[in-house]
């Protein structure tokens, strides 16, 4: 019985460490056809004991109203990577701000666990102009269902975040994750390169 017990508190402590890296890093905007971006996304963890994480990601427009995302990182946690899909049915026109789902499939590893993890977001995001240059502020809440070896959970958060465009060659932007339900809280930042498939990096 104590085995059993020792076992669930072991993997609820990892799982809430193994998921920290959950992040959304993006809006709810649709890239032109035939457009692509890399980029790094440095993330702190602020509960849950700290830490630090970095991914590396690729976007690409797949068609119509969907883009894809895949991610590479490592840090507090081991190792993760995922896979990503955003439909966004509903652009931003006027006042109507965009509006979409975010479908992810994942692996992660930490320490002696591994973990398989599906997601779904809904996401709003609205366009700004202000003295700085364009901006898009978004938010977002990420529902994830984790599975181990022994055990599975439903994790969510509430993310809020916004990018910036101050250089046609590179956007900025931050986001903060906070925990609602078995996952953790979280700032991260993140920078984006862009190309387009003719002519190859946008420089400004």
């Amino acid at each position: 019985m104590m085995k059993k017990i020792f076992l669930a508190l072991t993997v609820a402590i990892t799982f809430n460490t193994a998921q920290a890296y959950f992040t959304v890093n993006e809006t709810a905007e649709i890239m032109p056809e035939n457009f692509y971006k890399i980029g790094i996304a440095p993330q702190l963890l602020i509960s849950d004991g700290g830490g630090f994480n970095v991914g590396v990601y690729a976007d690409m427009h797949l068609f119509d109203d969907v883009d894809g995302r895949i991610t590479f990182g490592a840090g507090k946690t081991d190792f993760w990577t995922q896979a990503s899909m955003k439909w966004v049915p509903f652009p931003d026109v006027d006042r109507q701000p965009a509006m979409g789902l975010r479908g992810a499939i994942g692996y992660a590893r930490d320490e002696e666990l591994n973990f398989v993890n599906l997601q779904v977001a809904p996401i709003i995001s609205k366009k700004a102009d202000t003295r700085y240059g364009n901006m898009i502020p978004y938010i977002a809440l990420p529902i994830t269902y984790v599975s181990t070896k022994d055990a599975s959970f439903t994790a969510s958060q509430f993310t809020v975040g916004a990018e910036w465009f101050p250089r046609d060659d590179r956007h900025v932007g931050a986001e903060l994750n906070l925990n609602m339900n078995k996952s953790i809280s979280s700032i991260s930042v993140f920078c984006s390169f862009p190309f387009e498939g003719s002519t190859g990096y946008i420089k400004h």
